[in-house]
């Protein structure tokens, strides 16, 4: 009984020091995830960020609406204005925009969905995928934003053509 009265002070030693360890190695684990997901990767964007994109979505949506080719291609950045030109002619977007109108399912009943909000691959330009659901299709249409470097919102891509933009 007396060997073991010694050594279980150093026992209990260990047994603290392990526990203590494991628990800073978590900790740095912690503050390490935290680290990446603030430097852009899945950090979540703020709500004034994803409200002003989505009623970028809807001035784009009332455009389709109206068939207002000035308005809508205010809305579209410029690759994407001549993917747009490219699929429907016109001498530019504005000429343009209305027969990409018409090849929707109902332009004018169309409405803006749910958005999901993310970045570009270096996390520097915000990027929101927006549902635009067409009454009577399952297969809703996808508009993606970006937020320009004067922080205005952009379509980059537009449902019902082929990828362009950014």
């Amino acid at each position: 009984m007396r060997r073991l009265l010694p050594a279980l002070p150093l026992a209990l030693l260990l047994a603290v020091t392990a526990c203590a360890g494991g628990e800073e190695q978590e900790e740095a684990a912690g503050q390490t995830e935290e680290t990446d997901a603030g430097a852009g990767g899945d950090a979540a964007p703020d709500a004034d960020t994803e409200a002003d994109a989505l009623r970028a979505a809807g001035g784009f949506v009332a455009s389709l609406q109206a068939v207002d080719g000035e308005a809508g291609c205010a809305l579209i950045d410029p690759a994407a204005q001549n993917v747009l030109v490219e699929a429907h002619g016109g001498a530019d977007c504005a000429e343009a925009f209305p027969a990409y109108a018409e090849s929707l399912p109902d332009a004018e009943g169309a409405e803006v969905g749910d958005a999901v909000m993310g970045t570009d691959l270096d996390g520097d330009t915000p990027i929101a995928t927006v549902t635009l659901v067409f009454p009577g299709e399952d297969d809703p249409g996808v508009l993606e934003m970006r937020q320009d470097s004067d922080d205005q919102w952009l379509a980059t891509r537009l449902p019902g053509t082929t990828l362009g933009g950014a």
